[in-house]
């Protein structure tokens, strides 16, 4: 009688061990039934941050708009201020920008009888004013031709706060144009023997710049053409910021015309924005 009683009490636990194990994985099964799908969310910075432009003064007015049309189509459609800045500091701003504007153009012009050490504390100064005006904090810093010579010397001459997150330097003849002093389609720096006294000038100061300073060289190499500006030239900027900042890319765009063809090339808006984002 005890031998049977233990039997049953036995099989009782058993049947509620195995009660309790369908009734568990009922209720995941419930669980994993009402359970919503993940969804992605996609965050987007609503941080006005603006690309500032300093632009080669010989580019004619079509010129520059061809060339910002390029640098922006791979983006939503942004307003465009242009900042005009006097020998004496008087700055004027010309457009307006829209509550919407987080990734506005800012066109810097600046006065042409003026050195490099003054073009950059007329750039701080349009920065500062640009600051306080349009409430921004962090701007990228574009700059083609003698702009790009520009923005170089600017970093080399500015504080950490007015300091650009990005700098974009396009078609920038960091050795001038000379056929003697640099190759054509060499990529390797200049050598000291053969660089102009712009560019050792660049280097000489290049341990003020912030390290912290993202740079992409963008170059252009001219197939089946005459080469206006060496390959090797463009990409000199690479002696100035390679040994000094963390982020240095350069960048080699195919083009069969001239230099003319770069500025219609999309290649370069697709290549800000990759390096931007």
């Amino acid at each position: 009688m005890k031998a049977t009683t233990k039997q049953v009490l036995t099989g009782a636990a058993w049947l509620a061990i195995l009660l309790a194990m369908i009734g568990g994985v009922m209720l995941w099964q419930h669980q994993v039934r009402k359970a919503k799908p993940l969804t992605t969310v996609t965050v987007t910075s609503t941080e006005r941050i603006p690309m500032v432009l300093l632009l080669d003064s010989h580019l004619t007015h079509n010129q520059k708009q061809q060339l910002i049309t390029n640098i922006q189509h791979t983006s939503a459609s942004q307003s465009m201020v242009t900042a005009t800045i006097t020998t004496t500091g008087a700055v004027t701003f010309k457009g307006q920008l829209l509550n919407s504007d987080n990734r506005p153009y800012l066109q810097v012009q600046l006065p042409t009888a003026v050195n490099a050490e003054q073009q950059a504390q007329l750039i701080k100064r349009v920065l500062t004013l640009a600051q306080q005006h349009f409430e921004f904090q962090r701007f990228n810093l574009v700059g083609y031709g003698t702009g790009g010579l520009s923005a170089t010397n600017y970093v080399e001459h500015t504080t950490t706060r007015l300091t650009p997150q990005h700098l974009i330097l396009i078609a920038t003849p960091f050795n001038g144009t000379s056929q003697q002093n640099n190759h054509r389609h060499k990529t390797t720096p200049v050598t000291a023997k053969s660089q102009t006294t712009t560019l050792a000038k660049l280097i000489t100061h290049r341990q003020s710049i912030n390290p912290k300073l993202q740079v992409l060289i963008i170059a252009e190499k001219v197939v089946k053409a005459k080469q206006s500006l060496p390959l090797q030239s463009a990409l000199a900027g690479q002696s100035v910021f390679k040994p000094v900042v963390k982020s240095y890319r350069q960048k080699i765009l195919r083009s069969w015309r001239t230099q003319s063809d770069l500025l219609d090339n999309r290649q370069i808006g697709n290549a800000i924005q990759s390096f931007t984002d």
